[in-house]
């Protein structure tokens, strides 16, 4: 949003400039470096114009209103402002919170859709919270309890199969402290285990955009659980791996 004011700006201040040459002949007439820059300059500012109003959630921008309320604007004519200046960024904030909202309201109800058919492959099981979880091979160790700290390798995927993150390492890290989705599933995990998890938004980010992460995302993780440290013998070492922070966290 930043740039597009810049770039209004700009505009506005070319607009003023061929204002002042007077009659439209003289205005298209290149006929000095000035107007030749001018002219490059316009250029320049339309095309990061048409940029940036291809980002707003409307179909196309009304260009005789754009126009009058920059030439008043120039003109200082404030009589005329059809919005006061004042409420700009308000009717333009509105416009931007009600198409995230929509937005949002669609990405949850298609993610429900997936979610419900998800459910019907074989091996596919949903808790309560609404995870589901598939076991793709079951161990024989002790199941973790919140408060645990835990021994894991993962793949952190997309519903299109876009890989977010994953550890073919081990790494460690406090139950407690990580997505709600990932403190419940894998306490459902004994030791040895490997799981697929498909956690909806709502036990993830939420609305909350992180890397490749886009808001209401559903997360699908691949997890083998390694091993258990229990609560009472934890080392009290901060946790320091940034990538699994990123994500999961």
């Amino acid at each position: 949003m930043k740039r597009l004011w810049l770039a209004v700006l700009s505009l506005s201040l070319a607009v003023g400039a061929s204002a002042a040459k007077g009659s439209k002949k003289d205005a298209n007439a290149l006929v000095n470096s000035t107007d030749s820059v001018s002219y490059a300059l316009g250029i320049n500012i339309g095309m990061s114009l048409q940029e940036q109003f291809n980002q707003l959630p409307i179909e196309k921008i009304n260009t005789a209103a754009f126009c009058e309320a920059l030439q008043n604007i120039l003109n200082k004519d404030t009589a005329n402002m059809k919005v006061k200046i004042a409420d700009a960024g308000n009717v333009i904030m509105t416009v931007m919170q009600k198409a995230e909202q929509e937005k949002a309201q669609k990405d949850l109800a298609a993610n429900n859709i997936w979610m419900a058919n998800n459910k019907t492959k074989p091996g596919v099981m949903q808790t309560a919270s609404g995870l589901q979880y598939q076991v793709i091979s079951e161990g024989k160790g002790e199941k973790p309890k919140a408060t645990d700290k835990v021994n894991v390798t993962y793949t952190g995927t997309l519903t299109d199969g876009t890989i977010f993150d994953s550890s073919t390492s081990p790494i460690s890290f406090e139950l407690n402290k990580v997505i709600p989705g990932w403190t419940e599933g894998i306490q459902l995990m004994p030791v040895g285990s490997k799981y697929k998890f498909f956690i909806p938004s709502e036990l993830a980010y939420g609305n909350r955009a992180m890397g490749k992460i886009k808001p209401n995302s559903i997360l699908i993780f691949d997890v083998e659980l390694l091993g258990i440290e229990k609560a009472q013998v934890r080392s009290t070492a901060k946790f320091q791996f940034k990538s699994y922070q990123r994500t999961i966290m």
